[in-house]
């Protein structure tokens, strides 16, 4: 039943004051129409109202007889009765009255935002009241204020925003392109020379393949901005947001520079190593052959002298290079199999002329749980022991250095690693607590001093903590001032595969088994003759039968004309290198059974050296200075490889 078709004893419809008929046209436009409607008696009380005001209310809301103004609360607080009412303004001068906007919160909490329209009534020229006419504003307001927000934050937007047509021609600014113009000095000049040469292009091709641009670099003044094109394909629009991205271009070009700086530094500390490796090979190698010959003792004091001190140069200049690693995150581990006695004898051996000059005892214990073998990186074991050692005796002068490992945690099944506890202890110098707090950074020393009383780089300890660190372990010191010294540290290895047994494995170095590896016939390709006399006069040691040629070119027409059982192989040689070299003999070789074995000799000591020589075909990496046990081993381990 509708507000119209109700009875004359129903109150919600019930007109007081005076009965007005409403004709069935009248009926049926209040009933369609979306707006609420209110017919007010002469009090501005509610007589009638249609459905969509009824809906307006609440549905089961009975309004009628109530005051209009009580149920929306319509008055303007703060000005005249008259001015407050829009009805009683309209009863007096029975026209129209307007309210824009009026919130009205309903019974049921929500609230609303409407328009109200008040029309005078009236019956035989007599005013009988009025009738309200209530749009309900809210989502229009909604929507409209979202459309206000959504604009003012263009505006608002710090950031350059732009439209242009279909044609090139701006449409809009927001006030941070203004503001950015006004920055750049481009006022006067117009807006065309904040965008690159190519706008009109790049308009067209955002509106033809409805996509947007990648962002364009622009340099205005001195700024740079970055600018990004997007299509409103609907509106033939093209709209481009700016943002100035000159400090984050300075950051790039300064990390641009940064890293070209450390590939420059990398390209330099690889050539200072192969520059320096090559006459040190030079030198330790002569120094090496005269020890062997008969020499007075003075004479034989002063070679000893001479070998020792090319040995320490060796020595800094693998640290600088192991240090450069580091820090440029390339520092890696191998792994392989590892015989712990052998290795403590290899570093005790190489201790020991220096610890006997001074008079110091270096001693061993090694609990008996410790395996025999395992797998870890042997080279860096041994670095890391080998340098602890070294600057043990260097700060010790009387008494001795002692060094234990333990087995700190056995093996569960979940893990197959094995940690090994490591400690290096001394009777020297000590350090006081608040030079530990530096000793592991780069270049440190305990005080200013220390370098010139005892030498090094302050590289070693940093690097000793690095490499620990990368073995899964930690490092640390107990020391104090005249006390002496304990460096503990852990290592997570890998637990040994067993083999048959070898020399390494028993603890016996390999050229024990004889001096000689010959007679083997072995061309030497190296165009240096101070590394060609120290090569040839090695081989000739074990036996050999050499050949020489000075190029690589040299090298690969001599394989031609003569079987050889090894090459040795020159890294770098002019007219064709050893890489060149080395790809041109398997080259040959290709369809063929045969395969020559090459060992490379570098002074390059780094692993992408190292690939880069597997990569070209060679077989075996030897680094500069050549030393003769080294070569012995070198050439023993190729030859089984060879005929495996």
């Amino acid at each position: 039943m509708s507000a119209f078709d109700a009875s004359p004893s129903d109150s919600r419809y019930k007109i007081r004051h005076s009965q007005v008929p409403i004709g069935e046209d009248t009926r049926l436009i209040l009933e369609i129409v979306p707006e609420a409607v209110f017919f007010l008696d002469h009090d501005s009380r509610i007589q009638l109202l249609n459905p969509a005001a009824q809906q307006l209310v609440g549905q089961t809301r009975d309004v009628i007889g109530l005051g209009f103004h009580d149920l929306f609360k319509c008055l303007t607080p703060g000005e005249s009765e008259f001015a407050q009412c829009p009805f009683l303004r309209m009863m007096n001068t029975g026209e129209l009255a307007v309210l824009p906007s009026h919130f009205w919160d309903r019974e049921d909490g929500t609230q609303l935002e409407l328009s109200l329209s008040f029309w005078p009534r009236t019956h035989q020229g007599v005013s009988i009241g009025g009738v309200v006419v209530a749009r309900d504003l809210t989502d229009a307001m909604e929507i409209q204020r979202d459309v206000q927000r959504a604009a003012r934050l263009a505006e608002d937007a710090p950031n350059p925003i732009v439209e242009f047509d279909a044609a090139g021609a701006m449409l809009y600014a927001n006030t941070g392109m203004l503001n950015l113009m006004t920055q750049c000095d481009a006022l006067e000049a117009g807006i065309e020379v904040m965008f690159p040469a190519t706008l009109s292009t790049i308009l067209s091709e955002c509106l033809t393949t409805d996509s947007s641009s990648p962002q364009i670099e622009h340099v205005v003044a001195d700024r740079i901005i970055a600018w990004s094109f997007f299509p409103l394909r609907e509106l033939e629009l093209v709209r481009a947001y700016g943002l100035d991205v000159t400090s984050d271009v300075a950051l790039r070009r300064a990390k641009e520079a940064a890293e070209e700086s450390a590939r420059a530094k990398g390209i330099f500390l690889a050539t200072m190593s192969h520059e320096l490796r090559t006459p040190m090979n030079g030198v330790l190698g002569c120094t090496q052959l005269l020890k062997d010959t008969s020499l007075t003792d003075q004479q034989r004091q002063l070679i000893e002298t001479m070998h020792r001190s090319a040995e320490a140069l060796l020595t800094l200049v693998n640290d600088i290079l192991d240090f450069s690693k580091i820090e440029a995150g390339k520092m890696t581990l191998e792994v392989a199999d590892v015989n712990l006695r052998a290795l403590i004898v290899d570093v005790t051996t190489l201790v020991e002329g220096l610890a006997a000059q001074k008079g110091l005892m270096v001693s061993v214990t090694i609990d008996p749980d410790v395996p025999g073998e395992f797998r870890g990186d042997p080279i860096r074991l041994r670095q890391i022991l080998f340098n602890l050692v070294g600057n043990a005796i260097k700060f010790t002068k009387h008494g001795g250095v002692t060094i234990t490992v333990s087995l700190k945690q056995e093996r569960s099944e979940r893990s197959d690693s094995i940690v090994l506890q490591w400690s290096v202890r001394d009777t020297g110098i000590g350090i006081t607590s608040e030079q530990q707090a530096h000793l592991f950074q780069a270049y440190a020393q305990a005080d200013a001093s220390t370098t010139r009383k005892f030498g090094g780089t302050g590289l070693g300890l940093m690097i000793c903590h690095q490499l620990v660190q990368l073995m899964g372990g930690a490092i640390t010191i107990e020391s104090s001032a005249g006390q002496g010294s304990t460096f503990s540290y852990t290592t997570n290895l890998l637990p040994a595969i067993h083999r048959g047994p070898t020399a390494s494995s028993l603890g016996v170095e390999s050229h024990s088994i004889g001096d000689q590896v010959g007679p083997l016939r072995v061309l030497i390709a190296d165009d240096n003759e101070i590394n060609q006399v120290v090569a040839c006069k090695f081989l000739q040691k074990l036996g050999c039968q050499v050949e020489v040629a000075r190029t690589g070119r040299e090298a690969v027409e001599a394989t031609t004309r003569t079987l050889y059982d090894v090459v040795l192989m020159d890294c770098e040689m002019p007219e064709m290198d050893g890489y060149e070299a080395a790809r041109e003999v398997r080259h040959r070789e290709e369809g063929t059974p045969s395969h020559l074995p090459i060992m490379a000799l570098t002074g390059h000591a780094s692993e992408e050296n190292a690939q880069k020589c597997y990569q070209a075909g060679m077989d075996k990496v030897m680094t500069k200075p050549l030393t003769l046990p080294a070569l012995r081993t070198g050439l023993q381990e190729l030859l089984r490889q060879s005929n495996s």
